[in-house]
């Protein structure tokens, strides 16, 4: 009977580790709390990424560890890129337009430049860097006002939403 006990204690305890480390060092789901990726994702959404993939590119959606809370943003532009942000509510990477229609809520012609802090655009982003804004152009917690993200801020790449809204 004891070892059985201990049999079953093993097993509950294997489970465990296994459940976690799928869930918080290969996987991991978060509530988003902000409305930065408004339309694309809303805040009360749960979102499930990858921790293991570092490689971003244009278009991504990726999670980043925050000094207070873990943030979503759009990969924009990699290192080596250049980044310019006009008066005529344009976002160009290397010269092309962003499909901004789909992407992005808001304005840009509105922003106070003070607000945008020191970046000066034409804005190239280092090697090993990414340039990653939010959806929601009035949400500003972004490349935008602090520059290119370090390649080891980034914790994840988001692989899923799950629409909470209504449930």
């Amino acid at each position: 009977m004891k070892r059985k006990i201990i049999t079953l204690i093993i097993k509950i305890i294997a489970i465990e580790a296994v459940y976690f480390v799928l869930f918080f060092v290969i996987f991991g789901f978060s509530r988003i709390k902000s409305n930065a990726m408004y339309p694309n994702i809303n805040g009360g959404d749960l979102a499930f990424y990858y921790h293991l993939d570092k490689s971003c590119h244009s278009g991504d959606v990726v999670t980043v560890k925050g000094q207070e809370e873990r943030q979503f943003l759009r990969v924009i532009a990699c290192g080596g890129d250049e980044v310019t942000i006009t008066a005529s509510n344009t976002i160009l990477v290397n010269g092309s337009s962003l499909d901004i229609d789909r992407e992005f809520s808001g304005s840009l012609v509105d922003i106070d430049d003070s607000i945008l802090g020191e970046i000066k655009y034409p804005y190239k982003v280092p090697e090993g860097y990414f340039f990653l804004v939010g959806d929601n152009r009035y949400e500003l917690d972004d490349s935008r006002s602090f520059g290119a993200y370090p390649k080891n801020m980034i914790d994840g790449k988001v692989l899923s939403i799950l629409r909470t809204r209504g449930i």
